[in-house]
């Protein structure tokens, strides 16, 4: 494995951090300000009392719960979402995300925009990658399924992941975590946070991770710094500058038959081991800085840049691959507070303009095979309304709209092999208005019902827009945009003892992005749209819940997450009434933990999976699953805390995702991933 990183961002964070406790000596006074400062509960009820407020199913994930164990990537933080389909295939950092069925024949992240802070965090296309989203650096993860994204602009079948930074305010002093486990998983981090007189504040982070992987050629190793600076102006004017800086190398063991899963999930795919496949960014940046002023009353007004560079060089088994892409844009926001005939009114709207760019060369090293390259380019131009009128004391209506104009663009220059990326350009631009419709309704006793109605929609990625269209029309054509119209109904409530959120909803979806049979490369489907509609149906159950225990000197903490998934073909000529192939039709997450007062806690945690099928024509199956965890620790009230992580005890093997298949009767059968195989995690950390 390549052993490349970038050490420039590393002496930058260890000089920050460094230098907050010399500052603070040289400036004995500093000034809080108590319109920004606010403790972690209150930020925890303000945060989860906005969710409430939303006609539709939201969720979010605080850094202080999922901290108590080993994290590798964002899977690990949302897998026990319901509605939400989180894997990291073969134990490895990357994720493979989907929501609501969002980018179902993506191999990581697509329809679902990723944002840190409310703004955009990767591609503005929403093709994305989970190594991107650190959770390690954030505060909390917060999830808006489907139509609740319109408040960040967004309109996509998945909604938005959005992690919200820490800040100074919010966690301040110094912390030191150090962690290993199988595999020769190790990651060390540093951080802290300080305010100083004037205004203010400084928060660092300094990341460094590594692992062997369980498979073959599956090492990895990255290097992260974050920070951010914010300044009061005044009372009511501050702003806040975000840096990251990451390199990330990673082998690609690639992907097995279902038979080599059970038998020896360590192997790699031969053809990866031979090239050695692998990818290595070279630092990627991004900055991003916010501004917001405070109104009048509650009313709010803020306004975001950002600028993110991307290079990486993936050299795997038929050809090398250097990617070189840029994305910036800006975003505003403006919440009013007023009334109308005489009720609580809120009024939100906002707009923005992105625009992006990639560079891709595609080097094949073989004779008489030219080299090729796919450049591309995309903008998005989006603007967004949303009214909540509180029209009885127990009755609050939602009427939103969104509008997007949408640009790709491409220029491919490739040999006839590359069906992916057929030779040529081409340019189009989408446009579409989604609006949405909602309710709530307070039902007394903490009890509140929800519904709405929504439309959503969603371009194809500007680097494969350009796609053969499907027989009998035949030929090349850019990729129709992605539409659904959504209806939601669910319920929400509960107490200490017993909190709960169930939801059931149906999108009809025309023009999906899916894939069909490639006779050329069996291996590469051709990206398309479904030739009839589609229907995603889902319920979703959430429950937890926290119980004294007097006679053990403790309490009893409890969480489970159903999803019932139902994603299928409506009456294709092909098809039929077939599954959507990658996702299981049911998941379900629980866990206990004992907490004892004096710090320590202890639980098992269970993750079940039904089978499913990986191909369209639904020939393919992968068996179910089910794992148990255990996870211990202590918390020691002089400022450290200890901890143990137990995956997969048994040792299952089993499939979490695939290669997606158009028919697995015309490609070979080794498009599967492994979940993670027996492992054993331990860390400490250090406050002060």
């Amino acid at each position: 494995m390549s052993r490349h990183y970038s050490t420039t961002g590393l002496f930058a964070g260890l000089a920050l951090l460094v230098s907050i406790p010399a500052y603070a000596a040289d400036h004995d006074e500093t000034t809080t300000l108590p319109s920004i400062a606010v403790t972690n509960s209150a930020e925890r009820q303000k945060m989860l009392d906005e969710l409430r407020s939303m006609p539709g199913a939201t969720g979010v994930r605080f850094g202080d719960d999922y901290r108590e164990r080993t994290v590798i990537g964002i899977g690990d933080v949302l897998g026990n979402m319901a509605g939400v389909y989180a894997q990291r295939p073969s134990g490895q950092e990357a994720s493979k995300i989907s929501i609501r069925g969002s980018g179902i024949a993506a191999a990581n992240i697509r329809g679902v925009r990723l944002l840190r802070d409310g703004l955009p965090l990767a591609r503005l296309d929403d093709l994305n990658e989970g190594i991107y989203a650190d959770v390690m650096t954030a505060e909390r993860v917060e999830v808006y399924r489907g139509a609740s994204s319109l408040q960040f602009g967004a309109a996509t079948l998945g909604g938005a992941i959005n992690l919200v930074s820490p800040t100074a305010y919010t966690s301040p002093g110094a912390t030191l975590r150090i962690e290993a486990g199988s595999d020769g998983f190790r990651r060390a981090q540093l951080k802290g946070g300080k305010v100083f007189e004037g205004g203010l504040d400084a928060y660092a982070a300094v990341t460094h991770y590594e692992s062997d992987g369980f498979r073959q050629n599956s090492a990895e190793r990255s290097s992260r710094l974050y920070a951010n600076i914010g300044y009061a102006f005044s009372a009511t004017s501050r702003g806040r500058f975000h840096l990251t800086e990451e390199s990330y190398t990673g082998e690609m063991p690639g992907t097995l038959t279902l038979a080599q899963i059970r038998d020896n999930p360590e192997l790699a795919a031969q053809a990866n081991l031979a090239a050695n496949a692998r990818i290595r960014t070279s630092p990627r940046w991004h900055l991003a800085y916010r501004h917001e002023w405070d109104l009048d009353g509650a009313d709010k007004l803020s306004v975001g840049v950002f600028h993110t560079g991307t290079k990486f060089d993936s050299p795997i088994a038929v050809v090398r691959a250097l990617y070189d892409a840029v994305d910036y844009g800006a975003v505003m926001r403006h919440e009013m507070h007023g009334t109308l005939a005489g009720r609580d009114n809120r009024f939100v709207w906002g707009a923005g303009y992105s625009r992006g760019k990639g560079e891709n060369h595609l080097l094949f090293g073989v004779p008489f095979v030219p080299d090729g390259t796919v450049n591309d380019r995309r903008s998005n131009a989006e603007f967004f309304a949303e009214n909540t009128w509180q029209a009885t004391d127990r009755l609050a209506l939602v009427a939103g709209l969104q509008g997007m104009q949408a640009r790709r663009e491409t220029v491919n220059v490739t040999p006839p092999l590359v069906t992916e990326y057929p030779n040529g350009s081409d340019a189009r631009t989408y446009s579409s208005l989604n609006p949405r419709l909602g309710a709530i309704w307070n039902a007394g006793q903490g009890v509140e019902w929800y519904a709405n109605l929504s439309r959503v929609h969603e371009a194809p990625p500007s680097v494969s827009f350009r796609s053969y269209a499907p027989p009998p029309v035949g030929g090349v054509r850019p990729l129709d945009p992605q539409r659904a119209t959504t209806v939601e109904v669910g319920a929400r409530g509960g107490s200490t003892a017993l909190t709960w959120n169930a939801a059931f909803y149906r999108s009809r979806v025309r023009d999906e992005l899916l894939a069909m049979p490639n006779m050329i490369n069996p291996s590469q489907p051709i990206s398309i749209n479904a030739e009839s509609p589609t229907v995603h149906t889902g319920f979703e159950l959430e429950l937890s819940g926290k119980q004294s225990l007097p006679a053990l000197a403790g309490s009893m903490e409890w969480n489970l997450a159903y999803t019932w998934n139902r994603f299928r073909f409506d009456g294709d000529a092909r098809y039929g009434n077939n599954r959507l192939p990658g996702i299981p039709d049911h998941v379900l997450q629980a866990g206990f933990t004992y907490r004892h007062a004096s710090g320590f806690y202890v639980g098992p945690s269970v993750a079940l999976g039904s089978h499913w099928y990986a191909d369209q024509a639904n020939t393919l199956r992968a068996s179910g699953y089910g794992v148990v965890n255990l996870g211990a620790g202590y918390v020691a009230r002089s400022g450290y805390r200890v901890f143990v992580d137990a995956r997969n005890l048994a040792d299952k093997h089993y499939a979490v995702t695939a290669d997606y298949m158009a028919d697995a009767r015309l490609q070979p059968g080794s498009v599967f991933r492994p979940g993670q195989t027996r492992a054993v995690f331990a860390g400490v950390e250090i406050f002060w």
